[in-house]
């Protein structure tokens, strides 16, 4: 790990230790060499500022994790979803919905609209002649 460069070596540690703060990653780095906080701080802000980490918590209490591609993020809300409706059907769904709404209210008018344009999709598509 000493040949590459600190940002890899950050970057390296917080996806193999999983959301850890500012002192996990110091500890880390310091089995290998003496390093600053201040250095590494500037690091990890630099990662999460490029949306490459994300910084959860309190201004001394941050965590940060590698932030997940979108192909992550598209298996997993696949896979709950899967699971989901195979489990408990329209029930299910209405249960997800309340606890949308309860969560993040504006996220009911952006399904809606996702809902909208995906309806509108598949009008178009079914319109189009056939080759």
């Amino acid at each position: 790990m000493k040949t590459s460069s600190l940002r890899e070596q950050v970057l390296w540690i917080v996806r193999e230790i999983g959301p850890c703060g500012l002192v996990d990653v110091c500890a880390e780095l310091r089995k290998d060499r003496e390093i600053s906080m201040n250095a590494v701080q500037t690091v990890l802000n630099r990662l999460a500022e490029q949306g490459i980490v994300e910084k959860t918590g309190t201004r001394r209490h941050y965590l940060y994790q590698v932030k997940p591609s979108d192909e992550v993020l598209r298996r997993r809300a696949e896979q709950a979803a899967v699971d989901l409706l195979s489990q408990s059907g329209e029930l299910g769904l209405a249960h997800f919905v309340e606890t949308m709404e309860r969560i993040q209210p504006d996220t009911i008018t952006k399904l809606e609209a996702l809902l909208s344009e995906r309806r509108a999709k598949k009008q178009v598509e079914s319109n189009e002649p056939k080759t």
